[in-house]
């Protein structure tokens, strides 16, 4: 049985509930709280600072979410120590550095919050020119965001370690951000979406170079929508150009739109304004993502199956159509699927189905059934695809000469092919192979 992963933009409402450790360092996130020999020597420093007045506090989200982080910062192979820490309660946030030397970790700066509430911590890939050597050593610069009281949009703050001492390189606002290396130059840029004083939306590329953060370059990003709903960052195209792809979501309508970003040579540029077809797309179930596993991102675009041209969204089935992006803005329909969302499983349609064979379903207690036919020959299929979610699943899904097409936990998956003459008709193989069970990444 095939799984493939797909983001859905659908919102999971659940809370997360689980145990919180003091230290972390990036893959320890999740394993058993334990103090740690570096721990241990960090421990006086921070009792020193504390004192009676602060207690420790961490991040909201991200991946590092631990009141303190170890990580090396500065490329030395020592890692360095990061701390937040609050002034009583609901008081200012601090974040302190702190540098293992001969044995002892001393402090090394630190900076206070501009906001009421940490975000999140992430790391800055940098490589930086070692003076002594001449070498480029790997380096990262510390990314904190902010909760901004009365304001839509986040606080932004990037750190580095020079000389010794922790030193702020940028203070920003942002809606979005992500990080990846645009220019294939071994160091990743920093990308933001904010909204400028105007009330324009805009996209913005950071470099760090000669201890600086600088703007890069920034370019109009889609107007007249409400929310970035999703933000991935990978290959543009076969030539190894590198993007971010931006979904989103409007306000009036429950369409999506997908600004593609790519950094030619210095000029921060969205392929999407220039390109051929609109990314627009009236539902917005997909996000931007490799659909195929070549490593290129595509975008989606969703069709009404044959005979659903008219009809209601609600009852419509459709057939989305993933497109490549090249930097001029042509575009190249990859491939064609059929996805039932609520049941779990993707059938990439053979090119010679799109425009020809529609779709209907069929449910009752246990068993749901869609049968892929030529338009108006419904006593005539080219396949039924079934799925089993009755006490009898396995039984029934066993039976009767059905193609088993793999099972969950609580579902089976099983098909049957057609008698037709027809030249749309496939093969049992060739069903398997197409048959996919969605492992959904919600967002």
């Amino acid at each position: 049985m095939k799984t493939v992963k797909r983001c859905i933009a659908v919102v999971l409402c659940a809370a997360l509930l689980s145990g919180c450790s003091l230290i972390s360092s990036g893959d320890d996130l999740l394993q058993t709280p334990r103090p740690s020999e570096n721990f241990m020597l960090l421990q006086k420093q921070l009792e020193q600072i504390m004192g009676d007045t602060m207690t420790y506090v961490s991040p909201q989200g991200g991946e590092y979410r631990n009141t303190v982080t170890f990580e090396d910062i500065d490329g030395d192979s020592e890692k360095e120590a990061i701390a937040f820490l609050r002034e009583g309660s609901g008081g200012k946030i601090y974040v302190y550095a702190f540098e293992l030397e001969d044995g002892e970790y001393r402090p090394i700066g630190s900076i206070e919050a501009p906001g009421s509430a940490l975000g999140s911590m992430s790391f800055l890939k940098i490589h930086e020119k070692d003076e002594g050597t001449g070498d480029k050593r790997k380096e990262k610069l510390i990314v904190l965001t902010w909760t901004l009281s009365g304001d839509l949009k986040q606080g932004m703050t990037v750190c580095a370690v020079q000389d010794g001492k922790l030193t702020e390189v940028l203070d920003a606002t942002y809606t979005s951000y992500t990080m990846s290396d645009l220019d294939s130059d071994g160091s990743e840029e920093l990308f933001t979406v904010t909204y400028d004083d105007a009330g324009r939306k805009t996209a913005q590329v950071y470099d760090y170079a000669d201890n600086k953060m600088i703007l890069l370059s920034q370019t109009d990003a889609t107007q007249d929508v409400q929310t970035v709903a999703n933000i991935t960052q990978g290959k543009l195209d076969e030539d190894g150009h590198q993007a971010v792809f931006v979904d989103n979501k409007f306000e009036n309508d429950n369409g999506m739109q997908t600004d593609i970003y790519v950094l030619d040579k210095t000029r921060l540029r969205n392929v999407a304004l220039s390109a051929n077809a609109s990314t627009y797309r009236s539902v917005s179930l997909y996000y931007s993502q490799d659909i195929d596993g070549d490593g290129i991102i595509e975008v989606p675009q969703l069709q009404p199956m044959p005979g659903y041209e008219n009809s209601d969204a609600t009852q419509t089935l459709w057939m989305v159509d993933w497109y490549r992006y090249s930097m001029n803005g042509a575009t190249q329909r990859m491939l064609t699927t059929y996805d039932s969302l609520s049941e779990g499983w993707t059938f990439r349609l053979p090119k010679e189905w799109r425009g020809a064979v529609t779709a209907t379903t069929t449910s009752e207690a246990g068993v749901s059934q869609t049968t892929f036919m030529q338009p108006g020959q419904l006593n005539d299929p080219l396949l039924t695809i079934y799925v089993f979610t009755g006490e009898d699943r396995e039984a029934a899904a066993g039976s009767g000469g059905l193609i088993a097409l793999g099972s969950t936990v609580d579902t089976c998956f099983a098909a049957k092919l057609g008698h037709s003459d027809s030249s749309y008709q496939i093969s049992e193989d060739e069903a398997v192979e197409a048959f996919s069970v969605v492992q959904g990444e919600w967002k």
